[in-house]
C-alpha cells in the first residue's frame, strides 16, 4: 500500500511539474515575435553645405579626403561615400551605411573627433542640411570605375491618395522601362524618409547625358500615370558633379 502510494505520489509530482512547465512553453511560443519586414536594410545620408568665404576649394577637398580616409571609411557599417558640387557652390556628401544604428554612432563619434574642429574651420556649419533615407538595396558597387559622373538628386512625395506599395511597384517599372534605357545612365538609388519624403538619385556619366536623359520625362506618354502619382509641389531637384 505504501509502495502504491509512493508511485501515485511520484506520478502526481511529475504531472504537476509538467503542468507548471507547459504554460511557459506556450507563453514562449505565443510571445515569440516574427522578425518584421525591414524596409530599412540600408541607410543613405544626404548632406549639403557651403564652405566659408575665403576658403580655397583645394583646401576643402584635401580635408574632405582626409576625413574620408582617416575616419569615415573606418567606421562600423560604412559602405560608401560620394561627393559633389553644384553650380551654386553647394557641396554634397552622400554616405551609405548598413543600418541606422551605425549611422547614428558615426554622427555622435565624429563630433568628438579632432577632425571635426578642422571641418568647422572650413565649412559654414549654418548651411548644413542633413537628411536620412532608408533604402532596400545598396547599389554603390555599380559606381566603381565610373568617374567623373553626375549626381541628379530629387526629393518628393507621392499624392496622399496613392498607396506606398502601388507607387513603389510602378516606380521600379519606370526605372526598368524608361530611366535605365537612357544613354549614359549608370545606376539609381531610391529611398524614403521617416516623414514620407522620397529620394531618387540618378547617376549619369556626363552632364549632356543627364540633360538628354530627363528632358522628355514629363512628355513620355508611357509613364504619364506615374507622373500623376507624384505631388509636384513637393519636388526639389538638384544636380552635382562628382569630385571623387
Amino acid at each position: 500500500m505504501k509502495k502504491a502510494y509512493l508511485i501515485l505520489l511520484s506520478v502526481m509530482v511529475l504531472f504537476a511539474a509538467a503542468c507548471n512547465q507547459s504554460p511557459k512553453i506556450r507563453i514562449s511560443k505565443k510571445n515569440k515575435r516574427r522578425q518584421p519586414v525591414n524596409y530599412a536594410n540600408y541607410v543613405i545620408e544626404v548632406i549639403t553645405y557651403k564652405i566659408k568665404k575665403g576658403v580655397n576649394e583645394a583646401e576643402y577637398t584635401r580635408l574632405d579626403s582626409i576625413v574620408q580616409q582617416r575616419y569615415t571609411q573606418k567606421q562600423p557599417g560604412y559602405i560608401s561615400n560620394e561627393s559633389g558640387k553644384d553650380q551654386n557652390g553647394n557641396w554634397l556628401v552622400v554616405l551609405s551605411w548598413d543600418n541606422a544604428a551605425h549611422a547614428d554612432a558615426d554622427q555622435k563619434a565624429f563630433k568628438t573627433n579632432a577632425l571635426w574642429t578642422k571641418v568647422q574651420q572650413i565649412i559654414d556649419t549654418n548651411t548644413i542640411d542633413r537628411k536620412r533615407f532608408f533604402v532596400k538595396d545598396d547599389h554603390s558597387s555599380s559606381l566603381k570605375d565610373k568617374k567623373p559622373y553626375v549626381i541628379e538628386l530629387a526629393t518628393f512625395k507621392e499624392k496622399p491618395q496613392v498607396k506606398r506599395d502601388t507607387f513603389e511597384k510602378r516606380d521600379l517599372q519606370v526605372e526598368a522601362d524608361y530611366i535605365s534605357r537612357q544613354s549614359g545612365y549608370i545606376t539609381r538609388r531610391i529611398g524614403v524618409a521617416d516623414n514620407g519624403q522620397r529620394l531618387m538619385m540618378i547617376f549619369w556619366e556626363t552632364l549632356p547625358d543627364a540633360d538628354n536623359g530627363m528632358k522628355d520625362f514629363m512628355k513620355e506618354e508611357s509613364i504619364a500615370d506615374y507622373n500623376k502619382m507624384i505631388d509636384w509641389k513637393t519636388v526639389a531637384l538638384k544636380r552635382f558633379e562628382a569630385i571623387r
